[in-house]
């Protein structure tokens, strides 16, 4: 995984895809540059609340990363079963290779 920034989209992207099968809403605090979400049960009951994910957390793979592993434990503990998710590997589109070349 390499450091490279997401943009809240992707952030939000991620977060919506890392709770099926549950269903996860998200929402942007653009006061806060923020946003929340909130992961339902099948049913619609809301199983976890989370009210902001702040820039420095979602714009960092790695701590986003964390938020979401830390909100599936949360909803798991909740006897809700999720499928198993990895947050993917963000690369740039530069061609920059992930490893400095040996000179």
């Amino acid at each position: 995984m390499s450091n490279q920034p997401l943009n809240l989209d992707e952030a939000m992207q991620l977060v919506s895809e890392a709770f099926l099968p549950c269903g996860c809403v998200t929402s942007a605090n653009p006061d806060e540059d923020s946003f929340g979400f909130t992961v339902m049960s099948g049913s619609g009951a809301e199983i976890l609340r989370v009210p902001s994910v702040s820039r420095e957390e979602y714009t960092s793979p790695q701590r986003l990363g964390g938020v979401i592993e830390q909100a599936r434990l949360d909803v798991e503990d909740k006897d809700q079963r999720l499928e198993p998710w990895t947050m993917p590997a963000i690369t740039d589109d530069t061609g920059i290779p992930e490893t400095p070349p040996n000179y």
